[in-house]
């Protein structure tokens, strides 16, 4: 199945922005994180402290490890000329890291990945669109972004990635499958994948494009319910938040579905943004834990929300982490509002982007974050209040795919998305009569 141009809608979006769409909690420019996906809180460059364990290391015991390896390598591996010094660097880098054990959190990324990862903070995203557990046997994708290549093409969460242009994944590894994805935009990719509760596999061939990603849509539907997505976590989401927010109360709005299924997260400060719409001034939203155990309360801004009294549903499912998983547990831990779905991904740390060397980048969890009542979210996730499981094949419906400017019943009538129905049902049952 090759790309169809999105038709966009008529319906109430806030207009994309190029210079300000960030997707900071991404390693790769085509949107393929592992495991999960952290939020991410800003730049930093080395300290004193670095620099003094540099200076160390060489003289360390343990050292002679890395360089009689160099030596073995250079003087024997059979290919010698087909690998350089700084490939061999760059693997010495990445294995230390991996060695922290922060699976799919911390990372080393070499020059080009770390230029992906600058670009996915202005919104460049070049690729299919996709977010990619690579932590199993096969990778498994957690979720499509909205509207992106991948998402047109059929993919959903769920699918395993069996193989990528004919090579398999249990033969190339499921981290390499990502380079594998990469590639420049108007070039084809095709995946073989299988979807969910199904034996046969099928193919897709996926033309890569520049995704511009709008984070925040809204719609309104029967009951004066206002349906709320917050894709991403990114640069200027809480500005499309207050926008939708104050659309709503224009319409006459009696509660609110806030949609964050397969949100990956973004940007620590946009989720306080947005949760502070919704909680009051000072709530306790999630904690912080830091490397010697100290734990810091995070609250929202005294400066008053768009929508603290109204009633509140939020969906969630496996695709929420990260900065969902703050909002959904603050609002759960503060009895705001009601989950729907399923539990999240369970995303803890805080990652922070190192620069070392080469313009490359050092990707390291430097906190751990908890729920607003100090409970670990940590590969535990978020539980909503009422489970909701969607059918096999059924991805979650999004505002965009309406042609109207609300979403009437016998749209309502029409839909598998059992998830969103039972979010309806919740969020219209104290409406006015």
């Amino acid at each position: 199945m090759r790309r169809t141009s999105l038709s966009l809608p008529s319906f109430r979006r806030r207009p994309a922005s190029r210079d300000t769409w960030s997707r900071m909690s991404i390693v790769a420019v085509l949107m393929v994180l592992s495991t999960s996906f952290g939020v991410v809180v800003g730049n930093q460059s080395g300290d004193d402290s670095a620099v003094t364990a540099s200076t160390m290391l060489t003289q360390l015991p343990e050292f002679d490890v890395v360089e009689e390896t160099y030596d073995a390598i250079r003087e024997n591996w059979v290919l010698n000329d087909e690998i350089s010094d700084q490939e061999l660097m760059y693997g010495a880098a990445s294995g230390m890291v991996e060695a922290l054990g922060d699976e799919g959190h911390s990372s080393f990324l070499d020059p080009e990945e770390a230029l992906d990862f600058e670009r996915s903070s202005r919104g460049e995203l070049i690729g299919i669109g996709i977010q990619v557990d690579v932590t199993g046997p096969l990778p498994v994708v957690i979720a499509p972004i909205d509207g992106s290549p991948a998402f047109e093409a059929g993919i959903q969460s769920g699918d395993v990635i069996i193989a990528v242009d004919g090579s398999l994944s249990t033969e190339v590894g499921s981290e390499d499958v990502v380079d594998l994805i990469r590639g420049e935009a108007g070039t084809d990719v095709t995946l073989t994948i299988r979807h969910q509760d199904e034996l046969e596999p099928i193919e897709l061939t996926i033309t890569r494009a520049l995704i511009n990603v709008d984070p925040v849509s809204y719609i309104m539907m029967p009951d004066d319910v206002l349906w709320l997505r917050v894709s991403q976590f990114s640069a200027g989401a809480t500005e499309g938040v207050v926008e939708a927010l104050r659309y709503g109360q224009s319409q006459g709005m009696t509660s609110v579905i806030l949609d964050l299924r397969n949100n990956p997260g973004g940007l620590v400060f946009e989720a306080i943004g947005i949760g502070s719409q919704f909680l009051p001034a000072n709530s306790v939203l999630y904690q912080e834990q830091d490397a010697d155990g100290s734990v810091r309360e995070v609250t929202t801004l005294g400066s008053g929300g768009e929508w603290q009294d109204g009633d509140l549903v939020v969906l969630i499912n496996l695709g929420s982490a990260s900065a969902s998983e703050i909002v959904s547990s603050g609002i759960k831990s503060n009895d705001r509002g009601t989950l729907i779905g399923e539990t999240t991904f369970g995303t803890g740390t805080v990652l922070l982007p190192f620069p070392v060397g080469d313009d490359s980048v050092a990707l390291l969890g430097i906190k751990l974050w908890l729920t607003a009542d100090g409970e670990e979210i940590w590969k535990q996730g978020v539980d909503p209040d009422v489970e909701v499981t969607l059918e096999p094949g059924v991805s979650p419906t999004l505002p965009f795919q309406f042609e109207t400017e609300t979403v009437g019943d016998d749209d309502l009538a029409g839909l598998d998305d059992a998830q969103l129905l039972a979010g309806f049902d919740e969020a219209s049952a104290t409406a006015p009569e």
